[in-house]
């Protein structure tokens, strides 16, 4: 399920960790619906979440310490394969809308509109895809506690998004049979650097090829791709199938 949602906002700045922002948000719905037992579902559980979002924002600006955009407006695309979990957010989301959500820079946001938009299927098992958000890979070191990421800047990049992509899909429930040839090919990308929690990471914006199984790139439209995914990386737009 793909939601479109928009917002009206009270002035036109908003953070370079917007994503924080958004998440609160997020936490909030869940709170405020069924005494707020899908709050805990999906929040207090050690399982993956499974969705995604991207903000667009129109005509932005990015400064050292915030982003000023073109109106006072900007839209959330959120996308989960999970129906239950559709359905969840939805109606959070539907009860949010109309209220006024407080936000840095003496800013609030207000949900003003919500809508289901409509997701194409792949057939092939090769797509270019469009990140709506940015591409997060991250890698673990246990030796030395600290993660590692990865953008179409380094050199191991495909060699490294095989791997973790493939782990998450190992644990998402496919074969290894089936994952062991997806392959992640930029195309027409760079590599950008985001805030988020007071960290900077390193991660991809642009096109991308995805060789895959029809239904390993059917799940990355529909849950995103790559790591961080419920925190607002990874959700990618079909632009074309087949090679």
């Amino acid at each position: 399920m793909k939601l479109l949602l928009k917002f009206f906002t009270k002035n036109n700045k908003l953070p370079l960790d917007y994503r924080r922002v958004f998440l609160s948000f997020l936490k909030k719905a869940l709170s405020e619906i069924a005494n707020g037992k899908y709050y805990e579902r999906y929040y207090f559980s050690p399982e993956r979440r499974p969705f995604t979002f991207a903000l667009k924002l129109p005509n932005p600006i990015f400064s050292s310490g915030e982003i000023t955009i073109g109106k006072n407006e900007f839209s959330l695309t959120f996308s989960t394969g999970d129906s239950t979990a559709g359905f969840v957010f939805m109606s959070a989301f539907i009860a949010q809308k109309g209220k006024t959500f407080p936000a840095p820079f003496h800013n609030a946001y207000v949900l003003t509109d919500i809508m289901k938009i409509s997701e194409p299927k792949v057939t092939s098992d090769s797509a270019t895809v469009k990140m709506l958000s940015p591409l997060c890979l991250r890698e673990h070191d246990k030796e030395h506690n600290k993660d590692i990421y990865y953008s179409s800047a380094n050199k191991c990049f495909s060699e490294k998004a095989t791997q973790i992509l493939s782990q998450q899909l190992i644990l998402a429930g496919f074969s290894e049979d089936m994952v062991q040839s997806v392959q992640l090919i930029p195309v027409n990308c760079k590599k950008t650097v985001v805030k988020h929690y007071g960290c900077a990471i390193e991660c991809t914006v642009g096109k991308l090829v995805i060789n895959a199984d029809k239904s390993v790139i059917n799940y990355f439209l529909q849950y995103g791709i790559g790591s961080r995914k419920s925190a607002g990386f990874g959700l990618a737009e079909l632009i074309a199938e087949g090679d």
